[in-house]
């Protein structure tokens, strides 16, 4: 085929086959250099590592030599001292080398190189054992000299002073002092530098010194051998330190030091072997880097020479035709008219395209014709938006009414609570007071059927507040750290009392451990396990009542704390536990007329289990066999929390119980009282004054505060103000922050009948020191000003 035919067919195909045949001639370049790139990488990181483990191992020699060299200069400190640090130096280093050769031990090494290393952890045997006899022969010198000649030395110093006492031997024994003394100075000599010279003038002196005791003679012949075995016994125990001395020196100067001589040849053998195969290494890799890089360049001049050619062979046949095409395009762009379109008979995508163009031609007719048709439809357009900005306006509309609604229902129930409280706290109040007072059975029972009654109200109205609360959206919750064995007790505790009225057994069991604290809201758990045992006590009416906790996970694995109610109650069907959880529902109309209640309790125990993370579910329940209910609530984040297997809920309950309540008086104390129900403060003002305080009572804040001030400046400032919240002229936030701004530091207790959530916190922030709830239980009542008042007294 001639080059013209070439041409001619190259020319025929298609502008994409054209461009993929000159990136696949690169790409394959490419594709070849990237491969020989990666071969030489890897041959390179394998050198490497290779060279790295060969340097490892000359470096764990070198540090073989380096603890040899110590251990050496540790062995001869010891020899000729004895410190005891030195002794243990050399045993750490001994286990320094055991582990260096263990290591060494663990490289790849020849056959050669393993043979040497386990000759070298001989010697180190060798050298181990060979030092601790070092250690018992300067152990056993130095008990000879520090023990055994000094005793024989004392017993010669006894007996001569002995000898001495006698006038006819003093000059004999004198001289024979002198020698002893002699000898126990060559000793010294010896021990300090062991030369046998020291130990020949030693033994010299001995002997003229048993040699002066048998010329002197003696009457007590007990005495002279006394001396003369102090002699013989100094003697022979020189003799064995002198041996012991010269046993240990041999061991560390011969034997020690040639063990360590043939270690270190063996590890600097080792070393230099290695060092060569580092440098062949080396040389090997220089090598492969010089081939790789001649390599890479070739491929690389070779993919840029045909990248220039595929790029000049392609622009020439491309390049032209796509102009042409592009100044046509830019034409119909502008509007202007084209008569022709080049390129229409080709029959590659260039041909495609200016087909494209002629698309574009008739579609830029059809635009002009649309745009004409786009021009009348615009007033509709703008009808349109008018109409949309209209119904938007009327959407925000509505939405500011649904706001102000819902505001207006969270200040209807505000209201409701401090409206229906109130009275509430008289009728309760005067209840508990005339009961105190009143005599005669009939009397009392009709007292109580009214404070029960009362109780039994506010539970009602309680538990429709609530549900109100989590309806609007004002129910919030304060979570605290938590012991639920604590609360569990304390539940227990509370709930107790109906269960005994009823006659049923009221049981707490702990399944397994529990964790110490859990992150929840106490007082909403508290309220819903109140809820539920009062509800399972009240249609139980014989058998007993169990509160089982444990701890578990749910599905998504979270951590839970799971409660088990189970009472032998009358039971449900199928159909009226679908009823169950319903506000103002019950499982039939009978239950209502024999049990009473509104049907709150569980709606509002189930919407509080869910805003704590759980929920309130029927397990199992049988008509005439009773139910078993399942709280749950998450635990927050248990780390670092520990898991504590809690006592009997009975033990604690009854050791809880044991601690006696105080006998609060406030004798003397001068309280002021701003209330404007004349019901409560008739009550408020007996409790006070029966609980020996005397009390001033005003209608408004205004008062109260004109009131505080002059008792302030006369001297007998009030030991605490009881300050109703909502009062007619002034209420009690704005004459708290009166005070507060005037500089009034004496204790301000709210009292309110307000019972949503955010309502304590508004006092504190208003400048009250606590907040006490309408209607009011005396006791705690009557506690909570003893505390601020005795806190008012110690302040002054």
């Amino acid at each position: 085929m001639s080059a013209k035919e070439k041409s001619r067919r190259f020319r025929g195909l298609g502008v994409t086959t054209k461009i993929s045949i000159g990136f696949t001639i690169v790409l394959v370049l490419h594709v070849s250099i990237a491969i020989l790139g990666h071969y030489g990488l890897s041959k390179a990181k394998r050198d490497l590592e290779t060279y790295d483990a060969l340097h490892r191992k000359v470096e764990s020699f070198d540090a073989i030599d380096r603890v040899l060299s110590e251990l050496q200069r540790n062995v001869l400190l010891f020899a000729f001292t004895g410190y005891q640090g030195p002794e243990l130096r050399a045993e750490q280093l001994h286990a320094d080398l055991d582990r260096l050769l263990e290591q060494a031990s663990e490289h790849h090494l020849g056959d050669a190189c393993r043979a040497s290393v386990a000759d070298m952890k001989a010697h180190l045997l060798t050298h181990k054992e060979i030092f601790e006899a070092v250690v018992i022969d300067r152990a056993n010198r130095k008990r000879l000299v520090n023990e055994v000649l000094a005793q024989y030395g004392r017993d010669f110093d006894e007996s001569i002073q002995k000898l001495s006492a006698d006038s006819v031997f003093q000059d004999a024994t004198a001289t024979i002092k002198a020698e002893f003394r002699a000898a126990e100075f060559s000793t010294m000599q010896f021990i300090n530098a062991p030369d046998s010279m020291h130990v020949r003038d030693a033994k010299s002196h001995l002997s003229r010194a048993k040699l002066l005791l048998e010329q002197v003679g003696s009457k007590d012949e007990a005495l002279s051998r006394h001396l003369n075995d102090a002699l013989s016994g100094y003697e022979a125990s020189l003799i064995q330190m002198v041996q012991a001395t010269r046993g240990y020196l041999h061991l560390v100067n011969v034997v020690l030091a040639g063990e360590s001589a043939e270690f270190r040849r063996l590890a600097s053998d080792m070393r230099t072997h290695e060092s060569i195969h580092v440098r062949q290494l080396a040389m090997a890799m220089a090598e492969n880097s010089r081939r790789f890089q001649a390599s890479s360049n070739v491929f690389s001049v070779i993919t840029i020479v045909l990248g220039i050619l595929a790029a000049w062979l392609i622009g020439r046949d491309v390049a032209p035709p796509l102009n042409a095409i592009t100044s046509t395009f830019d034409q119909l762009a502008l509007g202007t008219a084209c008569e022709k379109i080049p390129g229409l008979g080709r029959n590659d995508e260039l041909g495609r395209l200016a087909e494209a163009a002629q698309v574009f031609k008739d579609k830029a007719l059809e635009t002009e014709r649309l745009l004409a048709i786009a021009k009348s439809s615009e007033v509709e357009l703008s009808e349109l938006n008018r109409q949309l900005a209209t119904q938007t306006a009327l959407a925000k509309s509505m939405a500011d009414e649904a706001t102000a609604a819902t505001l207006a229902k969270s200040e209807f129930l505000a209201n409701m609570s401090h409206e229906i409280r109130t009275p509430m706290t008289a009728i309760l109040g005067f209840s508990e007071t005339i009961a105190e007072s009143v005599e005669g059975e009939e009397n009392i029972a009709a007292i109580e059927t009214i404070r029960r009654n009362g109780e039994h109200l506010l539970a009602i109205i309680n538990d429709i507040l609530d549900l109100s609360k989590v309806e609007v959206g004002k129910m919030s919750l304060e979570l605290l750290d938590q012991n639920p064995c604590d609360l569990v007790v304390e539940v227990i505790s509370l709930v107790k009392v109906k269960a005994d009225g009823a006659g049923l057994a009221l049981e707490a069991e702990f399944e397994g451990p529990i964790p110490r604290t859990i992150r929840t809201d106490p007082t909403r758990l508290r309220q819903i396990l109140i809820n539920v045992l009062g509800n399972a006590i009240k249609f139980t009416e014989v058998g007993k009542v169990r509160l089982v906790t444990s701890f578990t996970t749910g599905r998504d694995g979270e951590c839970l704390l799971q409660f088990d109610i189970i009472d032998t109650g009358i039971g449900m069907s199928e159909d009226q536990i679908d009823r169950l959880f319903q506000p103002f529902s019950q499982a039939d109309a009978s239950t209502t007329r024999k049990f009473g209640g509104t049907g709150l309790g569980l709606t509002i125990s189930k919407r509080f289990a869910e805003m704590l993370g759980g929920g309130i579910v029927v397990v199992e329940s049988r008509k005439g066999f009773g139910t078993r209910f399942r709280i749950t609530v998450a635990t927050g984040s248990l780390e670092d929390v520990e898991m504590d297997v809690c006592p009997s809920a009975a033990q604690a309950s009854r050791k809880m119980a044991s601690v006696d309540d105080r006998n609060v008086d406030l004798d003397g104390c001068r309280i002021l009282l701003a209330e404007d129900g004349p019901d409560n403060q008739r009550l408020l003002s007996f409790v006070l004054k029966k609980a020996g305080a005397n009390v001033q009572v005003v209608e408004n804040g205004k008062l109260a505060t004109d009131a505080a001030f002059a008792a302030a400046e006369a001297g007998a400032p009030f030991d605490c103000v009881l300050m109703d919240m909502q009062m007619p002229v002034m209420d009690g936030y704005k004459a708290t922050q009166l005070l507060r701004a005037k500089g009034y530091t004496g204790s301000v207790l709210a009292l309110t009948a307000h019972a949503m959530d955010g309502d304590d916190q508004k006092c504190i922030d208003a400048g009250c020191d606590d907040y006490l709830t309408k209607p009011i239980n005396r006791d705690a009542f009557v506690n909570s000003v003893y505390q601020w008042v005795t806190k008012t007294s110690v302040s002054h």
